[in-house]
């Protein structure tokens, strides 16, 4: 829900149970409020969830230093490696567009002639993984 920027409100007894379950809230609150502004802005669909492949969603703004966000989705039972190509022309990026995968370093990417990048994605199984793009 923090991925597609749903700000929920959780309601009981406990938030957690156990001490990973508490860290993993932390991550995941922490990551949010990290990223809010570009989780507020517009979503633009990669690919549509059909439980057979990889699904996605990209936040853009092109009024913020990381423009894009995409958020890589996979309900598969064993890790998935694809080639995605991520549409870039509402960030208002033209040229080039710097692209970090959950924080790791930035690569440079060049902009085809209809705004894309087209970036191999590893992602877990029944997992998701995210890229920062400025």
């Amino acid at each position: 829900l923090l991925g597609a920027g749903v700000q929920a409100s959780w309601r009981g007894d406990r938030l957690y149970d156990t001490e990973e379950t508490k860290h993993a809230v932390i991550r995941w609150v922490d990551f949010y409020k990290n990223n809010r502004a570009i989780l507020d802005s517009d979503i633009v669909h990669l690919r549509r969830p059909d439980g057979r492949d990889w699904d996605g969603i990209l936040h853009v703004n092109p009024r913020l230093q990381s423009r894009g966000l995409a958020m890589l989705y996979n309900p598969l039972n064993e890790q998935i490696t694809r080639e995605i190509k991520i549409p870039l022309y509402y960030t208002g990026l033209t040229k080039t567009a710097n692209v970090s995968q959950e924080d790791a370093s930035w690569k440079l990417y060049n902009l085809d002639r209809d705004f894309n990048i087209t970036i191999t994605v590893t992602i877990p199984a029944q997992g998701r993984t995210w890229l920062c793009i400025r």
